[in-house]
């Protein structure tokens, strides 16, 4: 999954890029990264998920890793679309379990409360759409023109990773440099920040948590972005969740520990298939 890009979509608002690998017969999978990230946040777990006998697709958000940066309203409509989209341009015509770490956690939940007839199962990795260790308030960045100037000197001071692994770290940190380079980048950033919800998405978890999906949910201890309280609203959202709290760990849980990440997903598929 680390390799170079080499697989694009063309979708309505614009060019997606992808990572793709693991055998055709296999449960398909789809990985979905969080708020700055890119696919190469799956760079440690995507060949774990290929081994076991999953085929894999990693993809990258609108405005991040290669895919376009379109002018656009990020919300969730824009992120909902791309995911259909996608499940429709690769031709996915099964349910899917979607992996969603951070911000992505947020997307996947809410693309099943509005999909379930796509949706097998989810794994959420420390999800935001909940909880986060800080209250969301935008201030100045949200004014049009001063919150644009602002950010331009905010937004690159963004950090890749906080994990305690140093091979993890280098390679986020060439990761995010590398996709920092391609124009738009910071601003479909900031456009996210005003327009998607990444504490306000308790209806979608809780939509999920009638309609049965079955899912599970990874947060750690050491987080500084999602605070544990994350954990127990969830499980209150979806009652039949499983909810497992790693202890030690931080925000980048899928890198620093994709076999607890894979182990969750096997347990999870099992569930699933009953």
């Amino acid at each position: 999954m680390a390799e170079q890009p080499e697989h694009f979509v063309s979708l309505s608002e614009g060019q997606v890029h992808f990572r793709y690998a693991g055998p055709d017969d296999g449960p398909p999978v789809i990985l979905v990264h969080g708020f700055s990230y890119g696919s190469w946040t799956y760079n440690f777990l995507g060949p774990l998920l290929v081994e076991a006998g999953y085929r894999v697709f990693a993809l990258d958000l609108y405005g991040r890793g290669f895919s376009d940066r379109p002018k656009v309203r990020h919300d969730r409509g824009l992120y909902n679309r791309l995911i259909s989209e996608f499940m429709d341009a690769v031709e996915l015509d099964e349910p899917v379990t979607f992996v969603g770490n951070s911000m992505g956690g947020g997307v996947v939940t809410d693309f099943a409360a509005h999909h379930p007839g796509q949706v097998r199962a989810l794994l959420l990795l420390v999800p935001a759409g909940l909880r986060l260790s800080a209250p969301m308030s935008l201030g100045w960045l949200g004014v049009p023109v001063i919150g644009d100037l602002i950010w331009r000197w905010v937004g690159p001071g963004l950090s890749a990773s906080t994990s305690k692994n140093r091979a993890v770290r280098q390679m986020a940190d060439a990761a995010m440099a590398q996709q920092s380079k391609i124009a738009g980048y910071y601003p479909s950033l900031l456009n996210t920040l005003r327009n998607y919800p990444l504490d306000g998405l308790q209806e979608s978890f809780e939509a999920v948590g009638v309609q049965g999906t079955p899912v599970t949910a990874l947060f750690a201890g050491e987080d500084e972005l999602i605070p544990l309280e994350a954990a127990e609203v969830l499980q209150t959202a979806i009652p039949k969740a499983e909810v497992q709290i790693f202890d030690g760990e931080g925000h980048d849980l899928v890198m620093d520990n994709p076999q607890a990440v894979l182990d969750a997903l096997n347990t999870l598929m099992k569930r699933s298939a009953g």
